[in-house]
């Protein structure tokens, strides 16, 4: 049996360490414009490792927020999904995150 993905799969984007990246870097890894990301971030889809400090760079994002800006990217580049439809989706995907979370305690 092989191990390699399906085309038909969905990308998996795997975290990249601890490292924290200026909007401008994470606009481009993701193949986005800062604007964008900015968008998002007001929606609260993605949220900042770390706030700005006066003369940084507007925001620090991280490698969950690079992740979930992958992911926003692929339900709306590949799969079409508008932004309510975007928004539904996450909101299910956090419940998800919560619910396996809740699980592992009580396993514990």
């Amino acid at each position: 049996m092989s191990s390699e993905p399906s085309p038909d799969d969905p990308p998996v984007f795997e975290d990249e360490a601890d490292l924290t990246y200026t909007i401008d870097v994470i606009a481009g890894l993701a193949g986005v414009d800062p604007p964008t990301v900015l968008h998002y971030q007001e929606q609260g889809w993605i949220r900042p490792a770390r706030a700005a400090a006066e003369g940084d760079a507007p925001a620090w994002f991280d490698a969950e927020s690079l992740r979930q800006l992958r992911r926003i990217e692929y339900l709306r580049s590949t799969c079409g999904v508008n932004e309510i439809g975007l928004k539904l989706i996450l909101s299910l995907l956090l419940e998800v995150e919560q619910l396996r979370e809740e699980c592992r305690q009580l396993r514990r």
